[in-house]
């Protein structure tokens, strides 16, 4: 008996060792959300979204807000296809998803067919203190060169104010820790301008943007869908 006790522990203990390790594994993945937005002006067509070889979005067209999906973290093969194909994909690339949530922009980096890349950006969707809101821009403009950005009281003009956002240029938000602005919750005017002027860029103002208490939301500037101006905004819903 104590021949045969001396050979069942030894292997329980393996067993045991074993299970541990596989729920270790398990356990470091956790689930993290992304959204996806076409702002590239080189695709005319919409297009579909695969992730790790599934299909989780279709026909999404350019300059169209994107809502949360979830996904496991770590890296993810992100594919995207003219709507209705699934070879000779526009874009295939692994993106590192991180704890939290990331927003992934499909931009052109000039204007050949070829040159689109998919940019991640981190969010932050920490709930604003009580009173007051959160506003980031991403700046995803080919051709509306570096910029300035006023967020100003509904109705109020820019002269004589500086710029809650300076210098902004194409593919960036602001660095942390000012990647948001912490904002009182009220209504807005957001003005984009060229940089180092208050020169207001073609089209790109939002009057009387109202942000209530909680909410996070993350304006995008984009080309015209054939590039260059009119210039628009994406308004994305981060939080509330």
């Amino acid at each position: 008996m104590r021949g045969k006790l001396s050979r069942i522990v030894p292997f329980a203990v393996a067993l045991i060792c074993l299970a541990v390790a596989f729920l270790t594994v398990g356990c470091s993945t956790s689930k993290v959300r992304y959204r996806f937005v076409q702002a590239a002006t080189t695709i005319q067509n919409n297009v579909d979204l695969q992730v790790d070889g599934k299909t989780v979005q279709s026909a999404v067209g350019y300059g169209q807000p994107g809502t949360y999906h979830s996904a496991s973290s770590g890296s993810r093969k992100f594919d995207i296809f003219n709507t209705g194909t699934t070879t000779n994909p526009i874009v295939s690339e692994s993106v590192k998803l991180g704890s939290g949530d990331t927003t992934l922009i499909l931009q052109n980096t000039d204007t050949t067919a070829t040159a689109n890349v998919l940019s991640p950006y981190t969010d932050d969707n920490t709930a604003p203190t009580t009173g007051n809101a959160k506003l980031r821009i991403i700046h995803s403009s080919l051709n509306a060169g570096r910029v300035d950005v006023y967020v100003v009281p509904t109705g109020q003009s820019i002269a004589g104010f500086n710029p809650q956002i300076s210098g902004l240029t194409f593919q960036q938000a602001p660095a942390p820790p000012n990647t948001y602005l912490s904002l009182s919750a009220a209504s807005y005017d957001v003005i984009v301008t060229q940089a180092g002027t208050q020169n207001i860029l073609n089209n790109l103002i939002t009057n009387n943007y109202s942000l209530a208490s909680g909410q996070i939301r993350t304006f995008v500037i984009i080309d015209s869908s054939f590039g260059g101006g009119p210039f628009q905004e994406i308004i994305l819903n981060d939080l509330n």
